[in-house]
């Protein structure tokens, strides 16, 4: 990867650093980001009714993706039919628009919170 690819990914995961404390799902605590208490319920929620087993990163990134968009619709009050209509572009046409990047960005965050917490 070329150092301005580097730059890119850094800023993009800059970006998604900063919407995600916007929207409330993580919090910073020192030098440590964390999973919101309320994101975290939503994921804690999501795991036992759909006996999601996040121990690969397949399943933790699907549980992330999952737990965001119930979490879009309970607490930032994005409309049920609005929610299910955004998951369904996105797993239909994730790769094909600006919103599934950015999607796949701020899941790839939220799986890596989750992880480095679980290990702490």
């Amino acid at each position: 990867m070329s150092g301005g690819e580097d730059d890119k990914r850094v800023e993009e995961a800059a970006s998604a650093i900063e919407d995600l404390l916007y929207m409330g799902a993580i919090r910073l605590d020192g030098d440590r980001a964390l999973l919101s208490p309320q994101f975290s319920l939503v994921a804690s929620n999501v795991t036992d009714s759909m006996k999601v087993k996040a121990d690969s990163p397949e399943e933790v990134m699907k549980l992330m993706y999952y737990s965001l968009l119930i979490f879009m619709n309970e607490y930032l009050k994005m409309p049920k039919a609005l929610t299910m209509a955004f998951g369904n572009d996105m797993e239909n046409h994730r790769d094909a628009t600006e919103s599934g990047a950015l999607v796949t960005t701020y899941v790839a965050i939220l799986s890596e919170i989750w992880s480095q917490n679980k290990q702490a």
